[in-house]
């Protein structure tokens, strides 16, 4: 599963790569990102579900757990996702954020979320580099909890059901989580940035006890809009 993971980030670089071949005779600096009027973007990406990674934990990378080893929140680790998204220009208030509607989709059956929020960014060296932070609110299709496979009075097959479920699927502990996120991006050309990013799920035990979490790491190709 992670060569499949690999291969696909492979191929998201280099399409992020095709973009800058093809307009190499157009200007290299960005829109000018001081301007009310930065355009909007969208955004195709690829990323790992469940990368073992959490900058805003006491530590930054996670031991491995041994395989054949089920810790919570890790039942749906290893499978891949693909990210579309859509950024609003700036809002002309709040420090100037953009309003983000995001789909991360999974490719290997598990949880897919959809998510609305905002990111504030930074430029540096002449608009070249950026980094971004943000924040949303997101829905999702998994589990809230996922059935018992030890209830009484259920069949042989349904208890097994539930328990291939409980061995692959997460409990989130709710339909609603939050979504806060992170990313450098790089300017390829007024059009085109790749992005390293970080997306993380989960709701702070507000609204349960179950609150395992996830993070994703990826990358992404940005396509500005417009003229």
């Amino acid at each position: 599963m992670m060569d499949g993971v690999r291969g696909a980030l492979g191929a998201v670089l280099t399409l992020a790569c095709l973009p800058a071949a093809a307009m190499a005779q157009e200007r290299a600096g960005p829109p000018d990102a001081s301007r009310d009027t930065a355009p909007p973007e969208v955004a195709l990406g690829v990323f790992q579900h469940g990368s073992n990674f959490h900058p805003l934990g006491s530590r930054l990378f996670f031991p491995r757990t041994p395989a054949g080893v089920l810790v919570e929140g890790e039942e749906e680790y290893g499978t891949a996702d693909i990210q579309i998204s859509y950024r609003f220009a700036p809002v002309r208030y709040l420090l100037k954020p953009r309003v983000t509607a995001k789909a991360q989709i999974s490719t290997g059956g598990r949880t897919s979320f959809a998510s609305l929020g905002f990111e504030y960014r930074q430029h540096i060296l002449h608009g070249r580099v950026y980094g971004s932070a943000g924040i949303g609110v997101t829905i999702h299709d998994g589990y809230r909890f996922t059935p018992d496979p030890f209830a009484p009075g259920i069949s042989n097959a349904e208890a097994w059901r539930r328990y291939d479920l409980y061995r692959t699927r997460t409990s989130w502990g709710s339909r609603v989580l939050f979504n806060p996120n992170a990313a450098i991006g790089v300017r390829l050309n007024r059009r085109w940035a790749a992005e390293l990013a970080w997306e993380h799920f989960s709701h702070h035990q507000i609204f349960s006890d179950t609150n395992p979490g996830i993070d994703t790491l990826g990358i992404r190709v940005v396509r500005a809009l417009g003229r």
